[in-house]
């Protein structure tokens, strides 16, 4: 996930595929609420189309916004 908060936040292409994004969902799904629960580590999950794409809907999972851009100068 920090790869692709890095990619996004200088303007690459995101590394995070949909084949990608669906491996780690399985662990996300097993692991995530614990850590949002107990530690903070993420934030609250957001909504996002039942038919979004598995990185869009992982990203979200995860608290942040799939459509997320820099600010331009």
């Amino acid at each position: 996930m920090h790869a692709w908060d890095i990619a996004v936040a200088t303007g690459q292409t995101s590394p995070l595929d949909d084949d990608l994004a669906a491996g780690i969902r399985l662990a996300a799904d097993l692991l995530a609420d614990h850590l949002r629960d107990a530690f903070g580590v993420f934030a609250a999950a957001r909504e996002v189309p039942e038919d979004a794409d598995p990185a869009a809907s992982l990203l979200a999972f995860l608290g942040r916004d799939p459509h997320w851009t820099p600010r331009t100068a």
